[in-house]
């Protein structure tokens, strides 16, 4: 066993010793407060408001995690915005609309946005090799930008293999780095000959718009989307600057550690893991107003918007909801209903942005802890406005 081996084995022991006192601890009781102004917090009517609010304080319980927040659209165009639980663990630090927590995967919306808009400007083809950006991946010359959108490249998932590594909070990933993981491995299967989940499609697909723009994904994401929508409560960490509205996440689930894993504010393994795949901090308000502007056609062109809600059949066993894959965008069925949008699980928090495309419904579901049932949460904020 060599050195660097002791030296990581010595750090790791560290790290969980110290962690001792944080990953004993439950999730207590939230009791919520007697009086709050719930119209103040959009324009639904008060029963509809109340009945909302309701939803979150039980579930806020029953599914044991220290906070939600949540945003409704109803096809009417009335909103509504409201939280539930705490920051804390201790139950002392209400959750606000204005706190910002990390949306995983929901990342991979706005990076398909990001591609869509530089295909519809001439500067990249959907249908496109990638071997031009990634000429190291197997059978690059067959991997098309669209295989990488709709996860039917056949790359494999790079995320488990650093998932030991990445329990280091300080560790920062290269992308060269991850990109030489991403082609090691052999493809799963031919390129669009099926589908596979993989956040090294979107990994790669950030690397691209950033070599084809000239610009950092940060960058790229504040000029094309959030800037235009005043989603000033988004960023991309740690890529830039941390907002001081940000909160620490929660885990029990991803790690194999016993009880709740502090993921803390400052970690940075986890999001340069996942880059464009999974590094966005956003709030529930934000989320719904970029999939409401995105359904209603006010960010791509209707030929992009075609391209994007063109789905294939996309099983997910993590996730029964789910029945179809677009260019970035999930489509569930819930509630009877069919919804477009995604689910993003993160270490240390939770997030689900839904449009419903029939009537414009929107509802944006966020959580500071990994894997609580979201699906479950919008399913019945989903019910109380019917």
């Amino acid at each position: 066993m060599n050195w660097k081996v002791l030296v990581g084995i010595l750090i790791a022991f560290i790290f969980v010793a110290t962690s001792v006192p944080r990953l004993t601890r439950r999730v207590p009781r939230f009791e919520p407060p007697m009086h709050r102004e719930l119209l103040s917090w959009g324009t639904l009517d008060r029963e509809k408001a109340r009945a909302l609010q309701s939803v979150l304080d039980e579930k806020v319980n029953s599914l044991k995690v220290p906070g939600l927040q949540a945003f409704v659209r109803t096809p009417d165009g009335k909103t509504w915005s409201g939280t539930s639980g705490t920051t804390d663990l201790a139950r002392k630090d209400p959750l606000r609309r204005d706190h910002v927590m990390r949306v995983g995967s929901v990342t991979k919306s706005f990076t398909a946005v990001l591609i869509l808009k530089l295909i519809e400007e001439g500067q990249l083809g959907l249908d496109e090799p990638v071997a031009k950006w990634s000429p190291e991946l197997p059978n690059a010359e067959a991997i098309t930008v669209r295989h990488l959108l709709n996860h039917t490249s056949g790359i494999p998932d790079i995320i488990p293999r650093v998932m030991m590594r990445s329990i280091m909070p300080w560790t920062t990933w290269e992308l060269k780095e991850l990109a030489a993981m991403g082609a090691k491995n052999e493809l799963l299967f031919a390129p669009g000959s099926d589908f596979a989940y993989s956040n090294t499609n979107y990994i790669l697909l950030g690397m691209i718009a950033e070599e084809v723009s000239g610009r950092t994904f940060d960058e790229l994401l504040h000029e094309q989307i959030l800037d235009p929508l005043n989603l000033t409560n988004t960023s991309f960490i740690p890529y830039e600057e941390a907002p001081a509205d940000l909160v620490p996440g929660w885990d029990r689930d991803f790690s194999s550690f016993p009880g709740m894993l502090d993921i803390g504010v400052n970690n940075t393994s986890w999001a340069t893991s996942a880059f464009a795949s999974g590094a966005l901090a956003s709030t529930a308000d934000d989320l719904g107003v970029f999939f409401q502007h995105l359904v209603e056609g006010a960010i791509l062109s209707s030929s992009m918007m075609k391209e994007m809600t063109t789905f294939m059949a996309a099983p997910n066993p993590d996730l029964p909801a789910q029945n179809g894959y677009g260019l970035g965008l999930m489509r569930l069925e819930v509630g009877g209903q069919e919804l477009y949008g995604h689910v993003g699980w993160f270490m240390g928090s939770t997030s689900i942005a839904m449009v419903a495309p029939d009537d414009g419904t929107v509802i944006a579901v966020t959580s500071n802890l990994s894997r609580p049932d979201l699906v479950q949460v919008l399913a019945e904020l989903q019910a109380s406005i019917e």
